[in-house]
């Protein structure tokens, strides 16, 4: 039987549904408002992945841990099901002990049985009770704890890409390579018939169809493949130089709207979801959810914002020296580990990143402290500020 605690969040991604999951679990009268009509429309059935080597811990025991059931598409790829292709078109491969990641699908394709992470969390919450409203951008907060998940507000990194159709075999591809994907790198998952290829940049957006033919080409020098019934696409992700998490307990931001993403490859689904995780943990056991993210999460995005500034450094000839030392190694996830966990020198790279890096993030209706306005993370009271929320 539920009691009669009640929890609002705000945004349906997976931040969002992770805490309303977890919090129905414990007895909570959850409703949920998201102000589109379904989840994953900002996806486009495109495959990503959930990264498996920053923690000691496998994803999918991550996953099961913190009360979310894989009921979704979510397939191993080792360093075997793949290769990378360097700058001077090199393919690399690696060796890996367990998976490098799993691929999921995003979206809002209504199949849950192998279907999209969305749509699977979705049906996961409302199994278990959650009120979702459709088509309800909640436009205030009370004095109860909100959780706040409306997902990102600007554009640091963007992906141009396709999904199609294929006859090719299940593989993943990784391009490191400036001139085709600035600061960044471009992609290729096929799965069971599909496949999604993509290049990311994180400079020179405007050039982004150059970038995107420029990969093309790469991708038809690295593989043949057939491309059928094509869907081209974009995307976007936001991080922060440092999380946005009020200290109050009162409205507490998750997923990319606190800049939970891994600033150095945006894989920040594990972030997300985890943010959500400890967001209704603390309300379940009333801890100090800026306390649990300081020792759980903002350690590894500090890190991962020293890394995006070392790789923005490092041009094609770092990336030649990185695939060639991973080559090396008998197996890549330790290697790969360690360069996402802290250390001493990232805590001194970290404070320059810090100062090197600036948001695109520029709406000040965003940035007011102690704000009822949803979208707001700091700054004064909302009574106080010169702009209206």
């Amino acid at each position: 039987m539920k009691s009669n605690k009640d929890v609002t969040i705000v945004g349906a991604g997976p931040g969002g549904l992770t805490a309303a999951i977890n919090l129905a679990k414990n007895g909570y009268d959850v409703n949920l408002y998201e102000q589109n009509n379904t989840v994953g429309l900002r996806f486009n059935g495109d495959f990503q992945g959930l990264e498996n080597w920053s923690d000691e811990e496998d994803t999918l025991d991550i996953l099961k841990r913190i009360g979310i059931s894989t009921n979704f598409l979510c397939y191993p790829y080792y360093g075997s099901n793949g290769f990378f292709v360097g700058p001077k078109r090199q393919k690399i491969m690696v060796k890996s002990s367990r998976p490098l990641f799993y691929l999921v699908e995003r979206g809002s394709r209504e199949s849950v049985k192998e279907g999209s992470l969305d749509q699977s969390l979705r049906k996961q919450a409302e199994d278990l009770g959650v009120n979702i409203y459709w088509n309800q951008k909640l436009e205030s907060v009370n004095n109860r704890a909100t959780i706040i998940g409306t997902g990102p507000k600007a554009a640091d990194a963007i992906a141009k890409g396709m999904v199609f159709k294929t006859s090719n075999e299940n593989i993943f591809i990784g391009f490191l390579n400036n001139k085709i994907a600035p600061r960044a790198y471009a992609y290729l998952l096929v799965n069971n018939g599909k496949a999604t290829f993509a290049t990311c940049m994180f400079e020179d957006f405007r050039n982004e169809k150059l970038y995107y033919d420029r990969a093309l080409v790469e991708l038809n020098s690295a593989i043949e493949i057939d491309i059928n019934e094509p869907k081209e696409f974009g995307g976007f992700v936001n991080y922060f130089n440092e999380p946005k998490i009020s200290k109050d307990n009162r409205i507490l931001y998750v997923g990319e709207n606190a800049g939970f993403q891994d600033a150095l490859w945006g894989f920040g689904i594990k972030y997300a979801m985890l943010s959500g995780y400890y967001a209704a943990q603390s309300i379940i056991h009333k801890l100090n959810y800026f306390e649990l993210c300081k020792k759980h999460l903002i350690p590894k995005l500090q890190v991962s914002l020293a890394n995006r500034w070392l790789f923005a450094h490092l041009y094609n000839t770092g990336y030649n020296l990185i695939l060639n030392k991973m080559k090396s190694m008998d197996d890549a996830i330790p290697a790969l580990r360690k360069h996402y966990n802290t250390s001493l020198s990232k805590r001194l790279i970290y404070p320059i990143a810090q100062r090197w890096y600036k948001t695109r993030l520029i709406d000040k209706q965003c940035m007011h402290e102690h704000c009822d306005c949803v979208w707001c993370r700091h700054g004064k009271l909302a009574h106080a500020v010169e702009e209206n929320c």
